[in-house]
């Protein structure tokens, strides 16, 4: 993701808490980008830190695949040595971007650095209700906004 995207990328986008973002396949390489820019011919690809927690949104046959529940935390790691990005999920195991499957939904929950908006969202104790199989959830900043 951020590697190869940094390298090869004419600009790059920073990730922000309560953004959703969606993975896509660039010259075989697995970039995370705006769900705006999921069929665009130039996607402009969006880079997290290191640390960066998100939350994954497998479909059924992807929670097979990586044997993960519906919704998924983990934390985005940029290794150095050799240059690799992964996810480190709860339970220890770490997915390489390049592993993830094509538009793949997820949101960046916390930014390192950035703790304003996540306090926000760690602080409320109004849960929200979730409908199972909904069609369509907004995103996490939408959601936060319509507690206020």
């Amino acid at each position: 993701m951020c590697w190869y995207s940094a390298d090869h990328a004419g600009k790059i986008a920073e990730a922000e808490a309560g953004q959703r973002l969606v993975t896509r396949k660039v010259h075989g390489c697995t970039w995370a980008v705006a769900e705006s820019d999921i069929e665009t011919l130039r996607p402009t690809p969006v880079c997290m830190v290191d640390g960066t927690r998100v939350l994954f949104r497998f479909a059924n046959n992807e929670q097979a695949n990586f044997h993960s529940a519906p919704e998924s935390e983990a934390v985005f790691r940029m290794l150095k040595s050799p240059k690799r990005d992964v996810f480190q999920l709860a339970d220890g195991r770490e997915i390489e971007a390049n592993a993830l499957p094509a538009k793949l939904v997820f949101d960046v929950l916390e930014v390192p650095g950035k703790q304003q908006f996540a306090d926000i969202l760690k602080g409320g104790d109004t849960a929200e209700e979730v409908t199972v199989g909904a069609p369509k959830r907004g995103s996490i900043l939408e959601r936060v906004f319509s507690l206020l």
